[in-house]
């Protein structure tokens, strides 16, 4: 297991202005599942390939068990790679894709047998050993490139999008694959996706980038339940957060907000006590769909609790909930309903809203204003 410290890195490619990596401050813990997340063009398979050693960095400092290995070549920097293609040698068997590294090394044929069956074993993949990669289906071509990496023991390992090509089923089993794999390896990963319930499920702590700048770095948890901003808060939940522009009000038991639907039924919803000295300013009310429910008889009591009825306007059954939409302040709004709880599009459905959990942005830094 090995320590990894990403400091102030920044990668200027030629002929382009704007930075692709903006400083990027990370320290990542020995045997820590650390997922970088971001839309397409943030930068996270840049930086990952910056650690890698493939591309090189225009300032700053990748550090591994307190050596810079900044301007070491790949192949002496102990990483293995996992790509998104799995770059599986074609004319290879399986057994002799996971053996090429160790052969390379010059290890012992004993040792690099050993070392080969162990990886099979723990990757279920021993009675495929004598397979070529075209005779395997893409989850086992995943499993293989999975095993060519483990079977190098190197001090860290990069995966690079491993799951993107795989069918939606197959990706939910392979993730669960690698969640046990680093349970039982205690190995530190760096692990990219843009798969937000991917980096949910399987990160000890995500980085959250965009335009390649860091825009938060958290537990799954933290990510998601205090977001650094609108950009975080609206790239983590699916479906994702409703931004509700609401004014803040004096009421009698505190400040409040009143939102209005299409049908121009409105409500009066209670605002946690931090929010006291905005009244008379607008703020952004960040709202998950989970937050907006059918009535609960054990929540009704709490002053931060509120309901109301509203027009559905779409449902989406999903299975275990209902996905539905209505609209809040000209805008968009997703609720989680049980789906015992009946509710039909074009009717007026009795909702609640518990505002515990909400969170409120300023409209203008576009940042979380946090309690105080």
């Amino acid at each position: 297991m090995s320590q990894l410290e990403l400091r102030g890195i920044r990668k200027t490619y030629p002929g382009i202005a704007e930075e692709t990596l903006k400083g990027i401050d990370i320290d990542i813990a020995s045997g820590e599942f650390l997922i970088l997340v971001g839309p397409s063009g943030c930068g996270k398979s840049t930086l990952l390939n910056t650690i890698a050693g493939l591309e090189s960095i225009t300032d700053g400092a990748i550090v591994l068990d307190g050596q810079d290995i900044s301007t070491m070549e790949p192949k002496d920097r102990d990483i293995a790679m996992v790509f998104q293609s799995y770059a599986l040698y074609p004319t290879m068997t399986v057994r002799e894709n996971i053996a090429f590294g160790l052969k390379i090394r010059g290890l012992p044929k004993a040792d690099i047998d050993r070392e080969v069956a162990r990886v099979a074993d723990l990757l279920q993949i021993s009675h495929l050993l004598d397979k070529k990669p075209s005779q395997l289906s893409g989850g086992q071509q995943q499993r293989v490139a999975m095993g060519r990496a483990l079977a190098r023991r190197p001090r860290i390992y990069l995966f690079d999008e491993p799951l993107s090509n795989l069918d939606a089923k197959l990706r939910v089993e392979m993730r669960t694959e690698i969640k046990k794999l680093h349970q039982r390896l205690g190995t530190t990963i760096v692990y990219v996706t843009h798969d937000q319930i991917e980096a949910m499920t399987l990160a000890d702590r995500i980085a959250v980038l965009k335009d390649g700048e860091l825009q938060q770095l958290g537990t799954p948890k933290e990510v998601y339940d205090t977001p650094a901003n609108l950009f975080v808060a609206g790239f983590m939940g699916s479906p994702a957060m409703s931004f509700v522009p609401v004014t803040v009000a004096r009421g009698e038991r505190g400040p409040e907000a009143e939102v209005r639907g299409e049908d121009g039924r409105s409500l009066t919803l209670p605002l946690p006590d931090y929010l006291a000295d905005r009244v008379g300013q607008r703020v952004i009310l960040g709202i998950r769909p989970e937050h907006i429910t059918q009535p609960q008889a054990q929540k009704q009591d709490s002053r931060l609790v509120a309901t109301g009825a509203f027009t559905i306007e779409v449902t989406e059954p999903t299975g275990p909930d209902v996905i539905a939409l209505i609209h809040l302040n000209d805008t968009p709004v997703h609720c989680r309903i049980d789906p015992e709880h009946p509710v039909t599009w074009g009717e007026s459905a009795e909702l609640m809203f518990d505002m515990k959990k909400v969170v409120f942005f300023d409209p203008e830094t576009e940042q979380r204003i946090a309690p105080h």
